[in-house]
């Protein structure tokens, strides 16, 4: 049952782009494979849009098999010792740009169900990156982004 996500599951689609989710066996699937769990809201999000994000606004790659594949994770490593970003608690990056030097995530050790986001962005300095708290659950920003998707939809990027 979805309890955090309702606002989504309300908006299968805007415009012609529609929300497709993942089973809950790809999700245990990927939780097996890191040694991890996820989050309720989280999980909520991949039942829910999973594969493909609909006219969500989440950077260029938010759909699990691509965050969760071998050479994507290879990737987010790679760009974060090359810029000395450090992360030092357990996270989950949920959706990156450019080779994953832009991206949010939430950490895993809170053990909450609706989780705060977090994004790593470009800093003044060349090849430094910030890492900073949106000071949002999870839950508030699927909905900014429902919003911002709307407006998009009415207005054009």
């Amino acid at each position: 049952m979805i309890e955090y996500l309702k606002r989504l599951e309300k908006t299968p689609k805007i415009g012609s782009d529609k929300i497709k989710g993942v089973s809950e066996s790809e999700i245990e699937k990927v939780e097996k494979k890191f040694n991890i769990v996820f989050p309720k809201s989280y999980r909520e999000f991949l039942i829910l849009a999973g594969e493909n994000r609909g006219a969500l606004p989440m950077m260029d790659t938010a759909d699990l098999e691509t965050i969760s594949s071998d050479w994507h994770q290879e990737i987010m490593w790679e760009e974060l010792q090359d810029t000395g970003t450090k992360i030092d608690r357990p996270f989950w990056l949920f959706a990156e740009s450019n080779g994953c030097e832009i991206f949010y995530f939430f950490y895993l050790d809170e053990e909450k169900a609706d989780p705060v986001v977090h994004m790593v962005n470009y800093a003044q300095e060349d090849r430094k990156r910030n890492v900073r708290s949106l000071e949002i659950s999870f839950s508030e920003f699927i909905s900014e982004m429902i919003d911002l998707a709307y407006r998009y939809e009415k207005e054009g990027y």
